[in-house]
Protein backbone atom coordinates (compact mmCIF):
# COMPACT_ATOMS: atom_id res chain seq x y z
CA UNK A 1 0.00 0.00 0.00
CA UNK A 2 3.23 1.94 -0.88
CA UNK A 3 1.26 5.09 -2.53
CA UNK A 4 4.08 7.11 -3.66
CA UNK A 5 5.92 4.45 -5.58
CA UNK A 6 4.49 2.19 -8.34
CA UNK A 7 4.00 -1.22 -7.85
CA UNK A 8 6.41 -2.75 -10.68
CA UNK A 9 4.10 -6.28 -10.86
CA UNK A 10 0.54 -3.69 -11.53
CA UNK A 11 -0.09 -4.74 -15.21
CA UNK A 12 0.54 -0.97 -17.26
CA UNK A 13 -1.90 0.95 -19.34
CA UNK A 14 -1.27 2.08 -22.85
CA UNK A 15 -0.75 5.50 -23.09
CA UNK A 16 -3.84 7.35 -24.42
CA UNK A 17 -4.28 10.65 -25.96
CA UNK A 18 -5.43 12.83 -22.27
CA UNK A 19 -5.39 16.34 -24.19
CA UNK A 20 -8.80 18.14 -25.04
CA UNK A 21 -10.60 16.56 -28.35
CA UNK A 22 -11.20 19.12 -31.78
CA UNK A 23 -8.95 21.81 -30.47
CA UNK A 24 -8.68 24.36 -32.69
CA UNK A 25 -11.44 23.41 -35.74
CA UNK A 26 -13.85 22.47 -32.85
CA UNK A 27 -13.04 26.38 -31.56
CA UNK A 28 -13.26 28.19 -34.79
CA UNK A 29 -16.37 26.69 -35.63
CA UNK A 30 -18.30 27.89 -32.44
CA UNK A 31 -16.95 31.10 -33.42
CA UNK A 32 -18.37 31.05 -36.67
CA UNK A 33 -21.83 29.32 -35.73
CA UNK A 34 -21.52 32.43 -32.92
CA UNK A 35 -21.48 35.34 -34.92
CA UNK A 36 -24.10 33.91 -37.70
CA UNK A 37 -26.14 33.71 -34.94
CA UNK A 38 -25.43 37.45 -34.00
CA UNK A 39 -25.40 38.25 -37.50
CA UNK A 40 -29.26 36.99 -38.22
CA UNK A 41 -30.45 38.03 -34.50
CA UNK A 42 -28.63 41.76 -33.98
CA UNK A 43 -26.99 42.94 -37.52
CA UNK A 44 -29.82 42.25 -39.99
CA UNK A 45 -33.03 43.24 -38.41
CA UNK A 46 -30.89 46.75 -37.44
CA UNK A 47 -30.17 47.50 -41.11
CA UNK A 48 -33.88 46.35 -41.95
CA UNK A 49 -34.92 49.71 -39.27
CA UNK A 50 -32.90 51.47 -40.79
CA UNK A 51 -33.84 51.24 -44.33
CA UNK A 52 -37.19 51.49 -43.67
CA UNK A 53 -36.44 54.63 -41.49
CA UNK A 54 -34.81 56.27 -44.28
CA UNK A 55 -37.74 55.18 -46.61
CA UNK A 56 -40.39 56.62 -44.56
CA UNK A 57 -38.02 59.88 -44.05
CA UNK A 58 -37.55 60.26 -47.74
CA UNK A 59 -41.49 60.02 -48.33
CA UNK A 60 -42.45 63.33 -46.59
CA UNK A 61 -44.11 66.00 -48.00
CA UNK A 62 -45.46 69.52 -46.85
CA UNK A 63 -48.90 68.53 -44.91
CA UNK A 64 -47.60 65.45 -43.46
CA UNK A 65 -48.18 65.17 -39.49
CA UNK A 66 -45.26 63.47 -37.91
CA UNK A 67 -44.15 63.09 -34.78
CA UNK A 68 -40.71 63.56 -33.68
CA UNK A 69 -38.35 61.31 -31.70
CA UNK A 70 -38.66 63.47 -28.43
CA UNK A 71 -42.83 63.18 -29.04
CA UNK A 72 -43.44 66.75 -30.94
CA UNK A 73 -45.98 66.37 -32.92
CA UNK A 74 -46.12 68.59 -35.93
CA UNK A 75 -47.87 69.55 -39.71
CA UNK A 76 -44.57 69.93 -42.47
CA UNK A 77 -44.50 73.03 -43.80
CA UNK A 78 -41.11 72.78 -45.36
CA UNK A 79 -39.14 70.24 -46.29
CA UNK A 80 -35.35 70.93 -47.05
CA UNK A 81 -31.75 68.60 -47.57
CA UNK A 82 -31.28 67.82 -43.79
CA UNK A 83 -34.41 69.39 -41.55
CA UNK A 84 -37.97 69.79 -41.61
CA UNK A 85 -39.73 72.93 -40.80
CA UNK A 86 -43.22 71.81 -39.00
CA UNK A 87 -45.87 73.69 -37.39
CA UNK A 88 -46.84 72.51 -33.63
CA UNK A 89 -49.70 75.23 -32.25
CA UNK A 90 -51.29 77.80 -34.15
CA UNK A 91 -48.34 79.69 -34.62
CA UNK A 92 -45.25 78.05 -33.31
CA UNK A 93 -42.68 76.48 -35.77
CA UNK A 94 -39.95 74.68 -35.59
CA UNK A 95 -37.11 73.29 -37.55
CA UNK A 96 -35.86 69.41 -36.81
CA UNK A 97 -33.73 67.04 -38.48
CA UNK A 98 -34.54 64.42 -40.76
CA UNK A 99 -33.07 61.91 -38.61
CA UNK A 100 -35.70 62.67 -35.50
CA UNK A 101 -38.63 61.77 -37.15
CA UNK A 102 -40.18 58.77 -35.00
CA UNK A 103 -43.12 58.28 -37.31
CA UNK A 104 -45.42 59.77 -39.87
CA UNK A 105 -48.98 60.22 -38.24
CA UNK A 106 -51.14 60.88 -41.14
CA UNK A 107 -50.22 61.49 -45.05
CA UNK A 108 -51.41 64.80 -46.75
CA UNK A 109 -54.85 63.76 -48.40
CA UNK A 110 -55.04 60.92 -45.79
CA UNK A 111 -59.38 60.55 -44.93
CA UNK A 112 -58.08 61.72 -41.35
CA UNK A 113 -57.64 64.91 -42.47
CA UNK A 114 -60.31 65.43 -44.97
CA UNK A 115 -62.65 64.39 -42.32
CA UNK A 116 -61.06 67.16 -40.25
CA UNK A 117 -61.25 69.22 -42.89
CA UNK A 118 -65.08 68.60 -43.58
CA UNK A 119 -65.93 68.78 -39.73
CA UNK A 120 -64.01 72.31 -39.31
CA UNK A 121 -66.17 73.92 -42.83
CA UNK A 122 -69.35 72.48 -41.54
Amino acid sequence: MNIFFADPTAPTRSPTATGPTGGFATMLIWLVAIFVLFYFMAILPQRRREKQHQRMVASIRRGDVIVTAGGIVGKVIDVRDETLKIKTANVTELEVRKSSVAGILAKKGSSKEQGKAEQEEA
